[in-house]
């Protein structure tokens, strides 16, 4: 006897040839199902998308990610935290003195 219980295993059944070949779907199927679905009342489980807990952002989002030396990432941080200011208020504050300087 094994060290699992079974002697000569298990037999499977053969797979059927039903199993291995699907009929293809019909162009338009799949939208003609969504819309009955809808027309009856089901509402699409896809995930929203979801905001973040926080104040409410007044316009779109997206991120920066910036490698650098870290004695410029620790000074650009410093900066921002004297002035009591997030990373990104700190980035426009930076830019809207740039160009108002270039001017």
């Amino acid at each position: 006897m094994s060290k699992y219980g079974f002697d000569g295993g298990i037999d499977l059944p053969n797979p059927s040839e039903s199993s291995k070949t699907r009929p293809k779907a019909e162009p338009g199927s799949v939208e003609k199902a969504v819309e009955a679905g809808k027309s009856l009342g089901f509402v699409s489980r896809d995930a929203s998308t979801r905001l973040k807990p926080g104040p409410k952002r007044r316009e779109p989002q997206d991120k920066v990610s910036i490698p650098g030396p870290k004695r410029v990432v620790d000074k650009f941080r410093a900066f921002c935290q004297d002035r009591d200011l997030t990373l990104w208020q700190g980035l426009e504050l930076l830019l809207s003195e740039k160009q108002s300087g270039s001017d």
